[in-house]
């Protein structure tokens, strides 16, 4: 990895960096994509790279027998963690933070799958990252897992469901369960993707109402999210230009 480069680890076709690619290449950083759904190699250590995103996918950290790249994910995000390396886990990616953290991922009481708001704690209102976001914004979701904080996390976010919804560790580590990153075609391909959990949990038009919900309230998300790239992208050692600001 090189210089300025920010690695992203990608477990789906449908589930992208989506408006957080944009924002961190404005920042100046060169992000590579690695695609463990076709089969590219996750690297172990964080040497090198100047910040880490680690998205969404479809299976838990407890199937590393059935997905080996997960344990690959774990070393990367342990060892991003001791050298200090800026790292993002979405959804995921959160649980890989987690486990990396030492803590125990398992299937919760339940999936969240929509459009649900998620209230920032106290900690999370003044966070470089999840501060740009209003105390309670509305964003997507679609996951069954859940996890415990890892010693020395700060909660930064709840939800009705989930009470860890985002959590930082350290000074330079965050996971966040839900998807701030999505854009309206992205929830057309989540949904398209998994259509039968789509009906399990909103009816017939389960997936009709996140699509219309993507159209209320994903584009409200733009500058919020573009502010949350430029804080990873100081915390990776990437000054913002004020015109970028």
């Amino acid at each position: 990895m090189g210089e300025g480069e920010a690695l992203i680890v990608q477990h789906a076709a449908h589930e992208g960096p989506g408006l957080l690619l944009p924002a961190l290449e404005a920042c100046g950083l060169t992000c590579r994509t690695v695609r463990t759904f076709a089969g590219e190699p996750v690297p172990r250590v964080a040497e090198g790279a100047a910040g880490i995103v680690i998205m969404g996918g479809p299976m838990g950290v407890y199937e590393s027998a059935r997905h080996p790249h997960l344990l690959d994910e774990i070393a990367l995000a342990a060892d991003a963690l001791g050298r200090g390396v800026p790292i993002l886990g979405i959804c995921l990616g959160s649980q890989i933070l987690a486990a990396a953290g030492g803590a125990r991922v398992y299937a919760g009481r339940g999936k969240e799958i929509g459009w649900f708001p998620v209230t920032l704690s106290a900690a999370g209102r003044v966070d470089p990252l999840l501060g740009v976001f209003a105390t309670q914004t509305v964003f997507f979701h679609w996951h069954g897992d859940t996890f415990d904080l890892p010693g020395e996390a700060v909660l930064l976010a709840s939800s009705h469901l989930y009470p860890h919804q985002a959590f930082r560790l350290g000074a330079r580590a965050w996971g966040v369960q839900f998807h701030p990153e999505v854009t309206p075609e992205m929830v057309d391909r989540f949904v398209a993707a998994g259509e039968s959990e789509a009906r399990d949990f909103g009816g017939a038009a389960g997936g009709e109402r996140m699509r219309a919900g993507a159209r209320r309230h994903a584009p409200p998300l733009v500058e919020p999210i573009a502010a949350m790239a430029r804080a990873f992208c100081t915390a990776a050692g990437r000054p913002t230009s004020p015109a970028s600001a």
